[in-house]
């Protein structure tokens, strides 16, 4: 997938003139708005106690995890997307009414990338199946705040402060589920 600030009009492949940039600019020669949006994204944080799901990211040389998750597809809901995103990674299946949203942040990912990131939070007692890594991960396993904190694993960089904070995906997702059952 692709999304890249424009350089040229996609309806006839005239100029474009900043409107709004980075977001809206129009074309200088049919006058139709093109538009740079952010690409939407699931993450979802399966708790277990005190301990959440992690995939770990295959990038040489680094212990890089991350909350399952990834792009939501055309037509697609979010919350949908990400019970696929779980299956897809984990082999887990959720069904997506049991994911309580608990954040909703836009941000840089790389340079020429935006991304809205929508961050569920479910209980590992409503998923079922047992972690495995498929998909885009070489492992997947449940992490203790303690046993992350004690490791050399990161969940990387170029995300919010927040979500590069195994603690914050336990508190916050832990909090959302219990408003929740309220």
């Amino acid at each position: 997938m692709t999304n890249e600030p424009p350089d040229y009009c996609g309806y006839c492949g005239g100029e474009l003139s900043p409107v709004e940039p980075p977001t809206a600019h129009r074309c200088e020669d049919c006058g139709e708005y093109v538009f740079f949006n952010p690409i939407p994204t699931a993450r979802l944080a399966v708790l277990d106690s005190d301990e959440v799901l992690l995939g770990r990211v295959d990038v040489p040389g680094r212990e890089l995890w991350a909350t399952p998750g990834g792009m939501v597809e055309a037509g697609e809901d979010p919350d949908v997307a990400g019970a696929r995103e779980l299956e897809e990674e984990t082999g887990l299946v959720v069904d997506p009414a049991d994911l309580v949203l608990f954040d909703v942040r836009t941000f840089v990912k790389f340079e020429a990338t935006h991304k809205t990131s929508l961050c569920y939070a479910v209980d590992a007692a409503d998923v079922d199946g047992t972690p495995e890594a498929l998909d885009e991960v070489v492992d997947a396993r449940y992490w203790s705040l303690a046993e992350f904190e004690r490791s050399a694993a990161t969940l990387g960089t170029n995300l919010p402060e927040a979500h590069q904070s195994l603690r914050w995906w336990v508190e916050e997702g832990r909090a959302a589920l219990d408003r929740a059952e309220r």
